[in-house]
């Protein structure tokens, strides 16, 4: 695989997520130091993220050059009782997967 995702859509292909699932069983998704900071902030936890990629309730995609200031990459929300956490993994060029962002609101 070239590339993580088909940025030639929007629509989230099912070997997309499940790449990402790969990387999380073998261990290769990184969280980068913007997504640490972000855990801190919002009081969450590395295994919050995951579960919110794991066990997403809605998922979509950024496309490059899509919305100014975001990355391209695919979004998870978890739906929580009271807060929804989001969770953004990107494509590193050198071949793995990486948490960009995460948020709780």
């Amino acid at each position: 695989m070239l590339e993580g995702f088909d940025f030639s859509t929007d629509e989230v292909h099912t070997w997309e997520i499940e790449a990402i699932w790969h990387a999380i069983d073998v261990g290769t998704l990184a969280f980068s130091r913007h997504a640490a900071q972000e855990l801190s902030l919002d009081g969450l936890h590395q295994e919050d993220v995951l579960d919110a990629i794991s066990f997403y309730d809605e998922v979509s995609k950024d496309l490059p050059d899509n919305a100014p200031g975001r990355a391209p990459g695919i979004n998870f929300d978890r739906h929580l009782e009271t807060v929804t956490v989001r969770a953004k993994v990107g494509w590193n060029q050198g071949g793995y997967y990486i948490v960009i962002t995460v948020m709780a609101n």
